[in-house]
């Protein structure tokens, strides 16, 4: 068992328990395109799933757990972008001399179902040098999912965890968490007592490693992952990059079929060939979202126009929301993803993975639904 951060909300700031002190961030709103419109944690395992989880995922198949919406998606202003619009943001962090700066980045979207989020030079490269060499020093080892003794679904990759807390923790780790979660989980989750975040998860996958298609599962509310060295590959075949709802690879689709049939699966072991069913005959960078680091030569401007596309760089991240935002509290199968081979002129790739979970979704829908005045069924 691992310690992580507990999230409270004092005043309108986060403060996070084991830092002690608030984390304040600025954000400004701004477009990519001319076109697009202006608007002004408790102790857990990396690898278990908790019994109260499970016993929600046992209940969605049947009848959904009803909350009031906005809760498991982003907040208010990440909410209202459109694709092609980003937010100006900063946050505060300690050099190695102990001194208090700022670090600029962007937000932009990228997705909708899933909500997904580019953090732009979210990592300064110090950062990605000292997650590299840390998970290098703890021994990296063969890579499993969280379905036991599973390496035939991640190829070639090692993994090593780095904690934010405790004897081992590391001080980057334990800021990059308090950023996150006070940007990016709304105020129901922060103040939820079974909210949480997994140790920081460090993979490196050799050519040709790669993580067949997935969803990262209950009761991982938000994923983060970090491009450490700028080769990106990470592919939601049905995820919506436009702001025309009309343009969605999955609309022709049986929606109530295929969301039943998800939910259904989600009784199975993950990670399994059966999930891969759902994207046949979608093409990476012509369907759905992928994202694609520019550290290769095979960028072409037809990447750059496309919004299919995004294109990263060492340091950014990516941010996406597991859940439905609709207030049934299912899990977003729009949300499964793929981390395809790794091409040879890339010869490896290096990337972290940060989950921030809710173990007990039913305590935060009762509670919603009291705070609401909701008669609850």
């Amino acid at each position: 068992m691992r310690n992580v951060a507990i999230f409270i909300l004092v005043n309108l700031e986060l403060v996070c328990s084991f830092c002690n002190n608030p984390i304040n961030h600025h954000l400004n709103l701004k477009n990519v395109h001319d076109d697009v419109p202006s608007f002004q944690f408790q102790l857990l395992s990396h690898a278990s799933s908790s019994p109260e989880a499970t016993a929600t995922a046992a209940r969605q198949s049947d009848v959904p757990i009803i909350m009031p919406p906005d809760i498991l998606g982003p907040p208010e202003p990440l909410r209202d972008l459109k694709i092609g619009q980003q937010l100006d943001a900063f946050r505060k962090v300690i050099d190695q001399d102990q001194i208090e700066k700022v670090s600029k980045f962007t937000i932009e979207r990228v997705s909708f179902g899933p909500d997904a989020f580019v953090l732009r030079k979210f990592l300064s490269q110090a950062d990605c040098t000292e997650i590299k060499d840390g998970a290098s020093r703890m021994d990296l080892k063969q890579a499993e999912t969280i379905t036991k003794d599973d390496i035939s679904s991640r190829k070639n990759c090692q993994v090593a965890w780095i904690p934010s807390s405790g004897v081992n923790k590391s001080t980057l780790v334990q800021s990059l968490v308090a950023s996150i979660a006070n940007l990016l989980l709304s105020r129901s989750v922060l103040s939820n007592q079974s909210a949480g975040v997994e140790d920081l998860q460090v993979l490196k996958y050799g050519v040709g490693g790669e993580f067949i298609l997935h969803h990262d599962g209950e009761p991982r509310v938000v994923t983060v992952i970090y491009y450490i060295n700028g080769v990106g590959g990470t592919w939601f075949p049905l995820a919506r990059t436009s702001n025309d709802e009309d343009d969605d690879p999955c609309l022709h689709m049986d929606m109530s079929k295929i969301d039943d049939g998800f939910n259904r699966s989600r009784n199975a072991p993950q990670n399994k060939e059966q999930a891969l069913d759902l994207g046949t005959g979608f093409e990476p960078g012509k369907n759905g979202l992928l994202v694609k680091g520019t550290k290769g030569d095979d960028v072409v401007q037809e990447d750059v126009d496309s919004s299919h596309v995004a294109l990263i760089e060492q340091g950014d991240a990516l941010v996406f929301y597991n859940y439905c935002d609709d207030g049934s509290a299912r899990l977003d199968w729009r949300a499964l993803h793929c981390g395809l081979p790794t091409p040879a002129e890339d010869e490896e790739k290096w990337i972290a993975n940060h989950w921030f979970r809710v173990n007990d979704l039913l305590d935060i829908s009762k509670k919603e639904v009291s705070d609401d005045g909701l008669e609850s069924h």
